[in-house]
């Protein structure tokens, strides 16, 4: 915004002019009449250091989608606002509940793409619930978010996420780690691995244990042996070197990894190769397909990793509005840092498009745009996406189409390539 003069420079009628305005700035978020100005949505994902090789990507998607729909009908303009909830660590939750607090005083924004990682959005439900701002998140996969018979055991209170009383505004649309964990530990069983042992590491975060913790009740349930497992703490990230030698001692046929690049899983095979230790190592959406990953890792010791990500691959993509998409995200990320097309890419969009949609279906209907209204529209309507038909159920969850995405780093190779997908 534009710095104005003194206050003694300005006007009685500049004062009112400027009361006024604010006064239907703020009808946007309260319910006031439809007179158009600027509505907004926001981005909450982690766009710097190790994460912004997937945070940024993602970020873009959202971009992408309010640069196609700056004009919302109805004399309103859409703008977007983006936060960063990266810490010194990794993505931070307390960072992340302070972005959203700050959104929240904002009343022109009417719906929030984000968080990106399970942990914050533990920190951010409570706060957009109790607010009544609607989050949609494109990556989020930890079942105890939405689904109360898993919180517990992932160290989530669901009843301080979701209130009595209360309206979800919380959504998401991929699916959840019950259903990665299986996959997951269907690839450590299947060849090329054929694993019948494994040694399971996690991150410590609720994300990165939940899947883990998911990753061995399929394994075990098929036959397989957990052999150890370890949960990593922030202090052990710099130095992996007494863990690697533990699970190169153990020698299991695979070593499962929960969690994500930045807290733990590059260094965890840097420093399994250089143990001596060879053999594959399979990961969830935390890794795959995560140039970061193969950073940390490393060229030579990147090689012989799985991974899934619950997203339909860009690859797999071929609709018209699917191809049109990939034009114009590759057009328009051009020069930028991190411009790679990942596949949750294509998921912010989908999650940026149908708060768009929703917006702008509130407004050609005659009713104020309110986060309120906006958050019904979501909840009770079907939209078709670039990735497929989605609808929420009661918990938020999509109930519509929902894949993963398999790569791998082949031994002796370094680079992720798209293996297949399955749906969930």
């Amino acid at each position: 915004m534009r710095q104005h003069g003194s206050l003694s420079a300005i006007s009685k009628g500049s004062i009112a002019a400027l009361f006024v305005l604010s006064l239907s700035l703020a009808a946007c978020g309260s319910g006031g009449s439809s007179s158009g100005g600027v509505i907004k949505i926001a981005t909450d994902l982690p766009v710097s250091g190790t994460d912004a090789s997937v945070g940024l990507p993602t970020q873009y998607g959202a971009d992408l989608a309010v640069s196609q729909n700056q004009d919302l009908g109805g004399g309103y303009t859409l703008q977007i606002v983006h936060k960063n909830d990266e810490g010194t660590t990794g993505a931070d939750a307390s960072i992340g509940a302070t972005n959203i607090k700050a959104l929240l005083a904002d009343p022109q924004v009417m719906a929030v793409v984000g968080p990106f990682n399970s942990g914050v959005a533990v920190a951010e439900i409570p706060v957009a619930n109790n607010g009544g701002l609607v989050l949609m998140s494109p990556s989020n996969t930890n079942p105890g978010l939405t689904k109360e018979q898993y919180a517990s055991a992932n160290g989530i209170n669901f009843a301080q996420l979701h209130p009595a009383g209360t309206k979800e505004y919380y959504f998401r649309i991929v699916a959840t780690d019950d259903v990665q964990g299986k996959v997951d530990a269907e690839i450590a069983a299947a060849a090329p691995i054929n694993a019948h042992t494994a040694f399971v590491v996690d991150d410590s975060t609720t994300y990165g244990a939940g899947l883990a913790n998911f990753f061995k009740q399929n394994f075990t349930a098929n036959g397989g042996t957990v052999v150890g497992s370890h949960s990593i703490t922030p202090q052990e990230v710099a130095s992996m070197n007494s863990l690697a030698a533990t699970i190169a001692s153990a020698n299991p046929d695979v070593v499962f990894y929960g969690g994500v690049t930045s807290q733990g899983g590059g260094a965890l095979k840097k420093a399994l190769v250089a143990a001596g230790y060879t053999k594959a190592l399979v990961g969830g959406d935390g890794i795959a397909d995560d140039a970061s990953w193969i950073t940390t890792a490393g060229a030579a010791a990147a090689g012989n990793t799985y991974g899934t990500v619950a997203a339909p691959d860009p690859a797999s993509l071929t609709s018209a509005d699917a191809a049109a998409f990939k034009s114009a995200y590759t057009a328009f990320v051009a020069n930028k840092p991190d411009n790679n097309l990942v596949p949750y890419s294509a998921a912010a969009y989908a999650a940026a498009m149908i708060e768009i949609d929703a917006i702008k279906a509130v407004i050609k209907s005659g009713q104020a745009p309110t986060r309120a209204a906006v958050r019904d529209y979501i909840a009770g309507n079907s939209f078709s996406t670039i990735i497929g038909n989605i609808h929420f159920d009661a918990n938020g969850d999509n109930a519509g189409d929902k894949v993963f995405s398999i790569y791998a780093i082949a031994p002796g190779a370094s680079t992720w390539t798209y293996d297949k997908e399955v749906t969930a």
